[in-house]
């Protein structure tokens, strides 16, 4: 029989997912990831140019289906879990012990960061599979900066005699010779970014960097600046430890209209952030049967500053504008206790408000507030319908958080380059990545400005006199 492999994956999404390549037998013979699935199964389409194990492989290939993920790092983990199930014969890196990277940080006195692939050992704290290299670099570099963490070898730290250049500039804190007071506190703050729990450690920092300005430490609040601009970096691009399971929307969202008696189109989850009161943010998510409906999400700009710190009117605010844009919202769902639900089914009480509150130990001992205010702790924990309200309540708090810390951002980066004639966003964006705060910039030789990927001579020399006249 000849079968065409453009007309195997003739239909193939452009989405996010993994793939799988079947024999004429039905033997699994290859599992793979992709960020395309179409445009990565179209990769397989000249032969000539494929490795010589899936040449062979290629040429066996009769069926090919795929699974859709929600990302790519979904779809990491899932090709991870069946290439160590089902063990297709040409998944070589895997099968040969070969992993995707990870970070661990070691049990010892001094606890080093580090990188590695392979087997998990128990003398490690471990945090990954990473898609990447580069993405797991990249968070090195942010650990780095933030809790200057050491990164070398034990022999390497042993036989130092002075700090290294990772001391100078600022990315160690020097326990090979230096006396270490928050050493271990750094590590846990480590610790507490690699899994995603970066939104109270910026909390702390900014009210650190506020007492640090009323005392007139500028020096020491610059530091701490610079520490939360690595940290909304990281929060807006996303360290996160093994992304959720998939959800079965159509029958979680059954589940859902049978337990509310109502029926459910679109359901709305809505969430505020500020900071001290300042850049104050709401967001709305929407999913329905078929998941989230990402093109009706909305971000929200506080427009009464009087509510601005006051997660009450802020949420009353946010519900009203939603409400009386959209008509067709059929549940409201906020992530709080008895006040939001009471201001959201004020603002909206047409409309079947849900509250999800965290409880005392967040994603552990959530319970609900029904639509006539009665509270509900009764559904099981490892439920659809618990993991589906869970992810949709974090998944509201990732867009409102992710959102802010876009806006605090801006304010921590707009600064002197502002004030620089011919210095667009976009320039300044690359010269900001590649130094990581306006100070070093400003200490930056021309030559080192120069080598800023995307800057240019020009805007290089404005940049270079500017902070030398």
């Amino acid at each position: 029989m000849n079968i065409q492999f453009s007309d195997l994956i003739e239909n193939s999404p452009i989405s996010p997912g993994i793939y799988k390549m079947y024999d004429a037998d039905g033997v699994l013979l290859y599992v793979g990831k992709a960020k395309n699935i179409s445009a990565r199964l179209k990769q397989y389409l000249d032969i000539s140019k494929l490795e010589s194990h899936k040449q062979i492989m290629r040429s066996l290939v009769t069926r090919v289906e795929w699974e859709v993920t929600k990302t790519e790092s979904d779809a990491l983990v899932l090709e991870e879990q069946l290439i160590k199930n089902q063990k297709p014969k040409y998944n070589i890196m895997m099968t040969d012990g070969k992993m995707y990277p990870m970070l661990a940080l070691t049990n010892s006195e001094f606890p080093r960061l580090l990188k590695f692939r392979g087997k998990i050992s128990q003398k490690r704290d471990v945090f990954g599979p990473y898609p990447s290299v580069s993405a797991l670099n990249e968070t090195i570099k942010i650990i780095q900066k933030v809790c200057q963490i050491r990164t070398c070898t034990d022999t390497f730290m042993k036989n130092r005699t002075r700090p290294c250049l990772l001391y100078q500039i600022g990315r160690c804190s020097g326990p090979c010779v230096l006396p270490q007071n928050n050493y271990n506190e750094n590590v846990q703050m480590a610790r507490r970014i690699l899994r995603g729990d970066s939104e109270p450690i910026v909390n702390e920092l900014s009210e650190k960097m506020k007492l640090f300005s009323e005392n007139m430490d500028f020096e020491s609040a610059a530091i701490i600046r610079d520490k939360i601009a690595a940290l909304t970096h990281t929060a807006v691009r996303g360290i996160k430890n093994r992304p959720q399971p998939g959800i079965d929307w159509n029958e979680s969202v059954n589940d859902l209209e049978n337990w509310l008696g109502i029926k459910i189109e679109k359901a709305c989850v809505f969430d505020n952030s500020h900071l001290f009161g300042r850049m104050a943010v709401g967001s709305m998510i929407v999913f329905g049967h078929d998941g989230f409906i990402k093109s009706d999400y909305k971000h929200f700009k506080l427009k009464d500053a009087a509510r601005a710190g006051n997660d009450i009117a802020m949420m009353e605010e946010f519900v009203r504008r939603a409400n009386d844009k959209s008509k067709d919202i059929n549940l409201i769902i906020v992530d709080g206790g008895i006040a939001q639900w009471n201001i959201a089914h004020k603002t909206a009480p047409q409309i079947p408000v849900l509250g999800v509150t965290k409880g005392e130990v967040r994603n552990g001992d959530e319970h609900f507030i029904m639509p006539d205010s009665s509270i509900n702790r009764n559904i099981e924990k490892d439920s659809r319908l618990f993991l589906m309200l869970r992810a949709v309540r974090d998944e509201a708090h990732r867009f409102a958080i992710s959102f802010h810390r876009a806006q605090y951002a801006k304010t921590i980066t707009a600064s002197q380059l502002d004030e620089i004639e011919g210095i667009g966003p976009a320039r300044k964006r690359a010269v900001l990545h590649h130094f990581g705060s306006v100070r070093q910039i400003s200490d930056a030789s021309l030559d080192a400005l120069l080598k800023v990927p995307g800057l240019g001579k020009s805007a290089a020399e404005k940049i270079y006199s500017y902070f030398h006249k």
